[in-house]
């Protein structure tokens, strides 16, 4: 219960994001890969948005008991960096949730390129380096990364 009220909360607060200056507020679609699953961004500016996966992750985590995969829910804050023919570079700061035997969360640092292919299509493509929290910090690093399509709104 304390898990759903969390991701309600998240949601509802991105939902109320001001969308001033970019048309193209929000986009929605799939990423493929490490998590897999469904993929959102909702823009803050023409040069910054918060991103959110709710996915399926098929990483081993450590956990031997579960090998078809956990709820992975992860949510970012990035910054873009665009070029004259629509392509973006970007990086951002976030957090990662895996929801298994006990919850994980880790820190993660996205790096990546989204193309706008249409005026209202865009592809992006991933890799963001995680480093587990908790349930106790570790010193190693883990990647989630992947590809995806999103429909602007």
């Amino acid at each position: 219960m304390r898990h759903f009220f969390a991701v309600t909360l998240t949601v509802a607060l991105l939902f109320s994001l001001n969308h001033e200056s970019n048309a193209q507020s929000t986009e929605l679609g799939v990423i493929i890969g490490e998590p897999t699953g469904v993929s959102a961004k909702f823009w803050t500016s023409d040069r910054s948005a918060v991103d959110l996966g709710v996915a399926w992750s098929l990483g081993s985590s450590g956990n031997m008991h579960n090998p078809s995969g956990n709820m992975h829910l992860h949510i970012n804050y990035l910054w873009h960096f665009w070029t004259n023919s629509g392509v973006a570079f970007y990086t951002g700061l976030g957090g990662r949730f895996l929801f298994e035997d006990e919850t994980q969360f880790a820190a993660r640092i996205p790096i990546g390129l989204q193309f706008n292919v249409a005026r209202r299509l865009s592809l992006f493509f991933e890799l963001a380096p995680t480093l587990p929290i908790m349930p106790e910090t570790q010193s190693n690093f883990d990647i989630n990364g992947g590809a995806g399509v999103r429909i602007r709104f």
